[in-house]
């Protein structure tokens, strides 16, 4: 699924405020979290699970590589097998509607 803010990622100021939500809520392995994370090019962040039944993930596209880089697209994938990477993932879902008025598309 894909997520924007109503309206529109043009207009979003909040791409560090943004970011820095996902990266508390998704605690990554290396931090005693559940969450390993890619970063395969200067444009985008990627957040995966390691549950071997189930996809969990969630895709970060920045619009350059630059440190003012501002959020361009945010994806969403969830199996529901009520384990802890989709919990966490459903309660990111909605904190980011409640905060910073971003739906699935």
């Amino acid at each position: 699924m894909y997520f924007k803010p109503a309206q529109g990622w043009q207009t979003f100021n909040f791409s560090d405020e943004l970011v820095e939500l996902i990266a508390t809520r998704l605690a990554l392995a290396e931090n005693s979290g559940i969450w390993e994370y890619y970063n395969f090019d200067g444009k985008s962040s990627v957040w995966c699970s390691d549950e071997i039944s189930a996809t969990n993930q969630l895709l970060l596209k920045f619009d350059s590589d630059r440190d003012d880089a501002r959020v361009e697209s945010l994806a969403i994938e969830m199996t529901n097998n009520s384990g802890q990477h989709f919990k966490q993932l459903f309660k990111l879902k909605n904190e980011l509607k409640k905060q910073f008025d971003i739906r699935d598309e």
